[in-house]
Formats: structure tokens, sequence, C-alpha cells
């Protein structure tokens, strides 16, 4: 499929730090409910406001008499204890079939440093203090992630699949004979469906070559786009920067062939 927008408007987007607006808004967060088979069940949750991931977090049966049965994971449900300072508390409920009408699976850990989910509502306003609830999307859903154009490598601004010949005295820095060079990119989601915050990676001459970054990205609307940077360290002369979007496959899409895209990149110059 064909991932390159208009340049001008993505362009934009990464200079602003910003993704590009969303046809609708979004949930705060994705989850899933995955069966570890005699160890139980576990959830996923994902946000969309940040890179923030909670991964296999262990759901504890309680409140619960006999067989407890299957979740029913479309009516589960969070809650978060805003604080005045330190981490927010949060919990994660989900009403199983059997084992009685109060029988839930349940996990409570603490949100990550700056996570604030921007919409929730008190869960009973009359009785405060049982904290709030966040707008909740279940996944996984088929979608289609890729890496989008263009993409900033130091001062060169290209597209995937193109080449830019950088100067060595346009590093930010330069060690152990690598110059350093700020990068950004975006990550597309071409839907139909919703992608679960999920990471990219950045290697050196091929997709099993050395690291240069990993990226945690949000979750992601259909035909939205996430944006990512950092720096990376190049050696001096000819290299391939290979990107591959959902690099730990956690993301079921429709075709898995166009996750790795790639950009050539000439450093002139001496990097010692």
């Amino acid at each position: 499929m064909n991932t390159r927008l208009l340049f001008s408007a993505l362009l934009l987007a990464l200079s602003a730090g910003a993704a590009c607006a969303q046809v609708a808004p979004a949930p705060d967060y994705t989850y899933r409910v995955d069966s570890a088979g005699t160890a139980g069940w576990r959830t996923t949750i994902t946000a969309y406001h940040g890179p923030f991931h909670y991964r296999d977090l262990v759901l504890t049966p309680r409140y619960c008499s006999g067989n407890p049965g299957t979740p029913d994971s479309a009516a589960a449900e969070m809650r978060v204890f805003p604080q005045a300072s330190g981490p927010w508390p949060a919990e994660f409920r989900v009403p199983m079939s059997g084992g009685g009408a109060n029988c839930e699976l349940f996990v409570g850990f603490n949100l990550k440093d700056h996570d604030r989910p921007p919409a929730t509502h008190e869960v009973d306003p009359e009785m405060p203090g049982q904290g709030q609830k966040p707008r909740m999307k279940e996944v996984p859903e088929i979608t289609d992630l890729a890496a989008a154009d263009p993409v900033l490598i130091g001062p060169a601004i290209l597209q995937w699949g193109g080449q830019a010949t950088i100067p060595a005295d346009q590093a930010t820095r330069k060690r152990n004979g690598l110059c350093y060079f700020p990068y950004r990119y975006l990550i597309l989601d071409a839907g139909p469906g919703h992608a679960e915050g999920t990471s990219a990676s950045l290697r050196l001459n091929g997709p099993a070559g050395t690291l240069l970054a990993f990226d945690d990205l949000p979750a992601l609307q259909p035909l939205s786009t996430a944006a990512a940077g950092g720096v990376i360290g190049l050696p001096a002369g000819s290299s391939v920067v290979v990107i591959e979007a959902d690099a730990p496959d956690y993301v079921p899409e429709t075709s898995e062939t166009n996750n790795l895209r790639r950009v050539q990149i000439d450093v002139q110059g001496s990097c010692d």
C-alpha cells in the first residue's frame, strides 16, 4: 500500500511535534484481556495520549464462589484515583460469567509519571472516593502500521527510500567514531482498526543490524499518526537506517510486509 501522505502537511506535524488531526475524539486507553492458560488471565493497557504501556498485568479473581467462568471483556472498566502528589493509583476490573454476581478479575497498579488521562468522570458523583473512569477501547483490531514520510535526520529532510548527505560537522556531538544526529519520524495507522501502543526500532544497515533507537508509541486511531524522535549515532561514510514499525509485533495487521522502510545516510568527514 502507498503510505506517503502530503509531504508539507506531515512536515508541519513533525516540526510541531504533534500528531495529525484525528477524525473523532479518541478513548483514553486501549485494553485487551488474554488467557495465560493455567496461569489465569492477564491484561495489557496502553494510552492514546502518550507512550504509556502497562503490559501483562496479572488479573486475580475476587468475590467469586465456585467456577468463575470466562471474562466478559467487553464490560471491563478502569478506575483512576487522582492524587495531589505522587503516582496515581489505578484499578482494572473485568466481570466474570460465573462465580456469583460480583465475581470479577482485578488488578491494581500505579500510572506512570506524566500519565494523566485527559477525560474522566466520577464513578458516582454522590459518593466521591470511588475513582474516575477513563474512556476505554477494547483491542485487538486488524489494522496496518507503517512509517510515513518525511523523516528528519540531522539537517536532512527526506522520504523513506531516499538518500541524504550530511556533513560530519553538523553532528551535535562526536564520540568513539560516531557522529550523533537528532532524528524524527512518523508512524501511520492506515486503518481500518485501532492500534494498541507498540514500539518502533531504528537499526543500522539491516533489520538485524545494530540497534540505534527503540521508541515507545501511543495507541492510535485509524488514519492518525504518532511522532517519535531522539538522537542516533552514525559512523562516517555510507550507512542505511532501517525502521521497523511495530517491532515487537503486538498489533495484528492486514500486511506485515510494509513494516520495514529505509534511508541511506552518507556522513561526510570524520566522526573522531
